[in-house]
């Protein structure tokens, strides 16, 4: 045991006895917890409390003036903005050319419509003009008629009623979440008192106000709510006497304390002094541990002299009853066991190194084993590399060559299709319509096989988009069953679906293309016996089935039936048993859904495939049911139509049967050649239809934009635009719907023509379709 120390100082000299006391009572953890959060707290209240003191009051009594500043720039700003804008309507309304557009409305067209639309903008604040009559009708607008400063009905109701009051006139309204300033000029000339006319202008409240935190009041109504943490400042505007009554204000908003301002220079400060406390609480903290841990650096001291020189009896020193006291004599008790262990180990020493040496020859020969393993894997995985190489550059050759041999296909089945529709409009009755007949049979075949074609590239093109919404199953079910029981009963087999009332989430065009695949893959291998179509529910997912009882799939096929052109037992290419290319799109169509379809089959009793939509689809509200209205054939109207395509017989056949439909046709086979012919037409063309495809490397997109441009720089508006394009390489599809334009591809029948005939004049004249409906419509067609 250690000698007394005397009273008031430690062996040392340099700590007092009662603090003495402090440190060495009690437990470890507590005692260091305590002397640590003492200083930590002290520093802290301190330091905090005058920093508090001297800044907070100064800070504060500062925002407050900056906010009132800013308030009052504010609204300097916004005044400025209000006299601009009512001192250019009003110099407007006095102008010669509205009254000159009074006496001469038919005028209007060459002057009044462009000077007023020169006004879309006053001050770089967006306007809506609208010029009237003394009846408050329409004489002409700045061409502002986009949602949502367009003029509303009830607008021109409360500019009647201002033209009645023979005064200028002003209100705030408000359109939704948008406020409104409506204003009105009226139009009086010295010949009479009352108005001949009115100016009409509408202004957003949000463009009148530069400042992003601040808002604009008026006095119809009361002011919104101030947040609690926030304060504001109003400052009533001074603006002319036409404006005066609505009591504008402006209002800025600002949080209550200066956080900015305090955070500017008090972070930096708080920062400082927390290093400084933590610096001093550090070098407290390490003083008390340095002393509170002497039995624990005496215990390390031991622990290291026998790990070097060996257990020879050393025993740890035990002071007091504390932790490191209780560890201390836990240390001797290890260090007794510690010695009954060695003299055991010594007695299995020779038989330790007997089977370490054996453990050490087999696990060299299992290291010899394992590399030889890896090496093989190696060379596996670079055959399985090769071979995906191999299969990658097959697959993209095939595909290279489907998108050229489509395309040089579809250009003589184009204008094959063409002339035969306008060859049968022109025979009327005449007795070789029907070898007319058979000749679009045949067509309609070819087009069915280019147009499966088209379906794939476009798939592998990512342009398909699916249209999420609510899907009624049992409306898809009824339909299929209604279309496909006759076609099932002229084979002798039987087809039914079973009713369900499951409702989900999915594209429904898509969906169904993908059970009217598997529906007629069913029908084409199944020649006795019965198709059921069903669903049901399974953990995870909803499960869509088709069974059937025809030939069946062997094994060794299952997994090559969803590629293109695979079919088991159709040697010769018989067209009544498909094109290979069903389950193909089936597969691509149900991975862009995220689906899962699959098959079980035996051979000779028939097939089951299977399509699992996750459960994540469900549930969704109910779809609206009833079948589609009954297409109606279009009535092209007339008009003119601009063709370009550098394939004479292409651009034959789509003149011919332009003009059959009681059109004028023009064709051109460049870009320049439609030029040409547009300057000798006064009348611009309702439609442009040019292929993708040109002579010299050009294409259709840069044709369509030439043609745009020349007539907007004639005055004129933009026709209805058209690509024509039998390419169905994947880039091209890509590079053909990023263009804006509607996209068609051939070969394109008589019906289409019609149809795209009475669009180009029920539509606007915009040329370009929205970005919203550029999905292709080919991949959803039955």
């Amino acid at each position: 045991m250690s000698e007394p120390t005397p009273t008031g100082s430690t062996p040392d000299g340099t700590i007092p006895r009662a603090a003495q006391r402090m440190l060495t009572s009690g437990r470890l953890a507590r005692r260091f917890a305590m002397v640590s959060l003492m200083l930590g707290v002290l520093i802290a209240i301190l330091i905090g409390a005058s920093l508090y003191l001297v800044s907070s009051r100064h800070l504060a009594r500062q925002h407050h003036a900056n906010v009132e500043a800013n308030a009052s720039l504010a609204a300097r700003q916004t005044e400025g903005l209000l006299n601009t804008l009512v001192t250019t309507v009003r110099e407007l309304a006095e102008n010669s050319v509205l009254a000159t557009a009074l006496v001469d409305s038919a005028g209007k067209e060459t002057y009044l419509i462009p000077f007023l639309g020169s006004f879309n903008h006053i001050a770089s604040m967006p306007v809506a003009l609208v010029f009237t009559d003394f009846e408050g009708e329409p004489v002409a607008d700045n061409g502002r008629h986009a949602a949502p400063l367009a003029i509303a009905p009830a607008d021109m109701v409360w500019l009647r009623a201002a033209i009645a009051a023979g005064k200028p006139a002003a209100r705030v309204v408000q359109q939704g979440d948008t406020k409104f300033l409506l204003a009105a000029e009226m139009l009086i000339y010295s010949r009479t008192t009352s108005p001949e006319g009115a100016l009409l202008y509408k202004v957003p409240l949000d463009s009148l106000v530069l400042h992003p935190e601040a808002e604009l009041l008026h006095g119809s109504g009361p002011p919104p709510p101030v947040p609690a943490d926030m304060m504001a400042v109003t400052v009533p505007l001074t603006v002319p006497e036409r404006l005066a009554k609505l009591g504008l204000k402006l209002r800025l908003e600002a949080p209550e304390t200066p956080t900015t301002a305090l955070l500017s220079w008090m972070l930096p400060a708080y920062g400082l002094v927390a290093v400084l406390a933590l610096l001093a609480i550090y070098i407290g903290s390490r003083a008390v541990g340095n002393h509170m841990t002497r039995s624990l650096r005496e215990l390390e001291r031991l622990a290291g002299a026998i790990a070097t020189d060996g257990f020879t009896g050393q025993r740890a020193r035990v002071r007091g009853n504390d932790e490191v006291s209780a560890l201390a004599r836990g240390f001797n008790a290890m260090l007794d066991h510690i010695a009954a262990i060695q003299r055991e180990r010594e007695m299995r020493a020779a038989e330790e190194i007997t089977i370490q040496r054996t453990l050490a020859e087999r696990a060299e020969q299992a290291r010899a084993e394992a590399e030889s393993a890896r090496n093989e894997e190696e060379r596996s995985r670079q055959e399985a590399v090769m071979a995906l190489m191999v299969a990658e550059r097959a697959n993209a050759a095939k595909t290279h060559f489907l998108a050229a041999a489509s395309h040089d296909l579809r250009q003589p089945v184009q204008s094959l299709v063409l002339l035969t529709s306008a060859l049968a409009i022109r025979l009327g009755d005449h007795p070789a319509a029907s070898l007319v007949g058979s000749i679009e049979a045949s067509m309609d075949a070819l087009c069915r096989l280019l147009d499966a074609i088209l379906d794939i590239s476009k798939l592998d093109a990512g342009t398909v988009s699916p249209n999420i919404q609510a899907v009624s199953l049992g409306t898809i079910f009824a339909r299929l069953e209604g279309e496909y029981r006759l076609r099932a009963a002229e084979k002798g087999v039987a087809f039914r679906s079973v009713p369900t009332n499951v409702t989900l989430n999915a594209d429904p065009a898509l969906l169904e293309r993908i059970i009217r695949n598997l529906v007629e893959n069913a029908l084409r291998y199944t020649d006795h016996g019965r198709i059921l179509l069903g669903c049901r529910h399974r953990p995870g997912a909803l499960r869509i089935q088709v069974h059937d009882t025809g030939i069946g799939i062997p094994p060794e096929h299952l997994e090559r039936i969803f590629h293109e052109f695979y079919q088991i037992s159709n040697p010769t290419r018989d067209r009544g048993k498909g094109l290979g290319l069903g389950l193909a799109i089936v597969d691509r169509l149900a991975r862009l859904l995220g689906y899962r379809v699959h098959v079980a089959s035996r051979p000779n009793k028939g097939s089951c495939f299977t399509l699992d939509i996750p459960t994540s689809a469900l549930p969704a509200v109910a779809a609206a049911s009833g079948a589609p209205d009954a297409e109606q054939a279009p009535e092209p109207g007339r008009g003119t139509a601009l063709v370009i395509d550098d394939d004479p017989l292409v651009r034959e056949g789509l003149t011919l049967l332009i003009e059959d439909f009681g059109w004028r046709a023009t064709a051109a086979d460049s870009a320049a050649d439609a030029l040409r012919l547009l300057r000798d037409q006064p009348r611009p063309p309702d439609l442009v239809i040019a292929d993708y495809r040109l002579e010299a490397g050009a294409t259709g997109l840069e044709a369509l934009r030439a043609v745009e441009t020349a007539l907007r720089e004639r005055g004129f508006p933009a026709p209805a635009s058209v690509v024509l394009t039998g390419d169905t390489a994947p880039e091209r599809i890509a590079d053909a719907e990023a263009s804006g334009y509607r996209i068609l591809h051939k070969p394109i029948a008589a019906k289409e023509v019609a149809q795209l005939l009475s669009d180009s004049l029920t539509d606007a004249p915009t040329g370009r379709q929205e970005a919203g409906d550029r999905r292709n419509s080919t991949i959803l067609q039955d």
